[in-house]
């Protein structure tokens, strides 16, 4: 009944997020909102009906403002979503956004791809937009990874956007993440969903990382809602006769923190260390080891790799070889960086 009536209230005219939410807090409930404030929500409540049919039928979760299931962090910020269509699962482990511009340089996708790898691989979910660009890189480095990734969209739950993400959007559900909207059924995209979607996006998250934005990116806006959060805001250097990155420089300068390497998020937030003990849960042989200590470290050059592996070039080479085609390294030119995945155990030869 309270995914019913929490519906019915997100429906009704006239009643807006802000609203809502002091309805919950002065009451608890929306049954309870709805009893005392004798509100007339018959219409509504046969959309509402309909509504969660819908979600049955095509395997959504409805979850009311008020209920167990709904992110307590999302709570906490002053405009919830009363409620939320969630088609997958999502945990209560501490994430982190990563955002960005549609429009980025090669630059741009990968550090967003290898940043989203790095959580992934110490545990911590990645939430971001699902957009092209940045987005979409952010999500691939998770789920490439095998991590959890949550993709809030700016439309309906049911509406396949953008459509060149479709296989990216089954890849989210299938690794144990989430596609995550407020609106409803059949709701198109549209240019003002997606800020109101970046509230979430931010809400979601302990911290927001801009990787490249313009100066009217809309990551822009996450950075800002998650500082009005008291969130953690981080933004990556990057050069400064850009366009892709002069927003972001911005961020820097107006104070939010550098991400010069990836280990800075653990710096800044601490407790987001509670999985890094688990960062490379798969054993492997023991002649990888040196390789994998140094990449655990953060990406890094063919020559760092050999200098502080302690090993010969020609073996270093001959083991990075491996380690790729087993899916544990991705390269990126000369640099090289650990992902989750392959299938090394101990004392395989």
């Amino acid at each position: 009944m309270e995914t019913l009536y929490a519906l019915a209230f997100y429906f009704k005219k006239g009643i807006g997020l802000k609203t809502i939410k002091k309805f919950i807090d002065k009451y608890g409930s929306f049954e309870a909102a709805f009893k005392a404030e004798r509100l007339d929500l018959k219409e509504e409540l046969l959309r509402a009906e309909k509504e969660i049919e819908t979600a049955e039928r095509l395997g959504v979760k409805l979850f009311p403002l008020t209920g167990k299931e709904y992110p307590p962090i999302l709570k906490k910020i002053s405009s919830p979503p009363p409620v939320l269509y969630v088609k997958g699962k999502i945990d209560k482990s501490m994430a982190v956004s990563i955002v960005g511009s549609r429009k980025c340089s090669s630059y741009g996708r990968k550090i967003a791809y290898q940043l989203a790898s790095f959580l992934s691989s110490n545990g911590v979910p990645v939430v971001s937009g699902l957009a092209y660009g940045i987005d979409t890189a952010a999500h691939k480095g998770a789920v490439e990874s095998k991590g959890v990734t949550y993709a809030v969209l700016g439309c309906g739950i049911d509406v396949n956007y953008p459509s060149g993400n479709s296989n990216l959007r089954e890849m989210i559900v299938n690794y144990g993440g989430a596609l995550i909207s407020e609106f409803p059924f059949g709701t198109s995209p549209s240019r003002e969903n997606f800020p109101r979607r970046n509230r979430i996006i931010s809400g979601l998250s302990v911290a927001t990382v801009v990787v490249e934005a313009n100066e009217n990116s809309g990551a822009l806006i996450t950075a800002g809602f998650a500082l009005d959060e008291g969130r953690d805001v981080f933004a990556v250097p990057a050069n400064i006769d850009s366009v892709f990155s002069k927003g972001s420089n911005k961020l820097l300068k107006e104070g939010a923190v550098p991400l010069v390497e990836f280990e800075d998020i653990f710096d800044e937030i601490p407790y987001l260390r509670k999985g890094r003990d688990k960062t490379y849960q798969r054993e492997i042989d023991e002649k990888f080891q040196p390789i994998v200590d140094v990449l655990l470290k953060g990406d890094a050059h063919i020559d760092k790799i050999v200098a502080e592996s302690g090993l010969p070039y020609c073996e270093v080479i001959t083991l990075l070889f491996e380690l790729e085609a087993e899916g544990v390294v991705k390269s990126d030119g000369s640099r090289y960086f650990l992902i989750q995945g392959g299938s090394f155990e101990k004392g395989r030869n």
